[in-house]
């Protein structure tokens, strides 16, 4: 993990800092609002998930936690909040190693989150929406442009 992604990330890559997304005072500025856009595509399909194009996967809200969203191929795994956003900063979200936590190619949470989160962006609108403009503009401590 990148540990300078975000202008406001305070951590340095290890639990619990590698979850500060979630609770980042500056989150509201359009995070949020990029992240409540996962949510809704999750629960979009009346309770059934939402087939990734691209992907043999799936996916699914999180109803005990809305701060991650269901993944479905074989198992269900999560997809937190700050993996999603790591990914719209970096264009990275793979699985990292033991002791190699480090490695800028690596989500937070160590898990591979790649092809998923760009099938997510896909369906979202792709790079260039708003939401995700504002999102890059906050990661990189500017104001956002309202969209």
């Amino acid at each position: 993990m990148d540990v300078n992604f975000c202008r406001h990330y305070a951590g340095d890559g290890t639990p619990p800092s590698n979850r500060y997304c979630r609770s980042c005072p500056h989150a509201a500025a359009a995070c949020d609002r990029l992240w409540g856009r996962v949510v809704a595509l999750a629960g979009s399909h009346g309770g059934d998930p939402v087939p990734l194009p691209g992907t043999r996967a799936s996916l699914s809200p999180n109803p005990k936690n809305p701060d991650i969203v269901r993944m479905q191929v074989n198992c269900r795994w999560g997809l937190p909040k700050e993996d999603f956003l790591y990914y719209i900063a970096t264009g990275h979200a793979g699985m990292g190693r033991k002791g190699r936590r480090s490695d800028p190619r690596a989500s937070p949470s160590m898990t591979r989150q790649e092809p998923y989160v760009g099938a997510i962006v896909a369906l979202l609108g792709g790079m260039e929406i708003p939401e995700i403009a504002a999102v890059r503009q906050v990661q990189q401590g500017q104001d956002p442009a309202v969209p």
